[in-house]
């Protein structure tokens, strides 16, 4: 979900400068991932580590 979100706001960011109205509504929901959609698909990644490593440990008992 964090890296449809990291898409989004990338295509929002590409398409601001056009004018898109959806594209105007989704910054202005928030200007910092507008600036920076990476920071969700870090997140992304964090939570996938840390799910896969609940799930080894579960595992290994």
């Amino acid at each position: 979900m964090l890296g449809g979100a990291a898409l989004l706001f990338k295509q929002a960011a590409d398409q601001i400068a056009i004018g898109t109205g959806w594209a105007n509504d989704v910054c202005s929901t928030s200007k910092l991932f507008c600036q920076h959609p990476e920071y969700l698909a870090y997140a992304g990644g964090v939570l996938l580590v840390i799910a896969v490593g609940f799930k080894l440990g579960s595992i290994a008992r």
